[in-house]
């Protein structure tokens, strides 16, 4: 499996995807709020190896990330989302993927307390969650490398794989 993560204006998010053809787009909107841009798409720029990174912090916790996901699965469908965080970006990426099972919650780690905590409802689809640690993206047993680097008309791009 591979993951190209690139960041892009709102408007070049289709070409990005069809730039991307055999792998994971992990997108970054530079122009807009990430979740909001990526909701916004039309039935017919859907695309079903599309993937989010979003970065968490103190103004944007791992437990709104996890609503935004939710909520941009459920509008036109996730199959990614890697969690950036200047420190322990696997704890917040472990936030967001209990929220997003839909049942109740009980976790604590170095950035959460949750008790009996939901995301309702689960998305249809499962979302496989990484973090970004160290140049890599580690999740769901899983770590990827990154692979390749480069840039193209749309800006700089990067390819994770095994």
């Amino acid at each position: 499996m591979d993951l190209v993560a690139r960041a892009t204006g709102a408007a070049d998010l289709a070409r990005a995807l069809a730039a991307t053809r055999d792998a994971v787009l992990v997108w970054r909107c530079s122009d807009a709020d990430t979740a909001v841009a990526a909701a916004a798409l039309t039935v017919e720029r859907r695309h079903p190896r599309l993937g989010l990174w979003l970065e968490v912090s103190a103004d944007y916790p791992a437990a709104i990330a996890a609503r935004d996901v939710k909520t941009v699965a459920a509008l036109v469908g996730l199959s990614d989302v890697v969690v950036e965080a200047r420190a322990h970006a696997r704890a917040h990426a472990e936030v967001v993927e209990a929220l997003l099972s839909g049942g109740p919650v009980d976790l604590v780690n170095e950035v959460a307390t949750l008790r009996r905590a939901y995301g309702r409802p689960a998305p249809r689809e499962a979302v496989r969650v990484w973090a970004h640690e160290g140049g890599r993206l580690v999740g769901g047993g899983q770590s990827l490398g990154l692979v390749a680097a480069g840039s193209d008309a749309l800006g700089e791009w990067r390819r994770y794989g095994d």
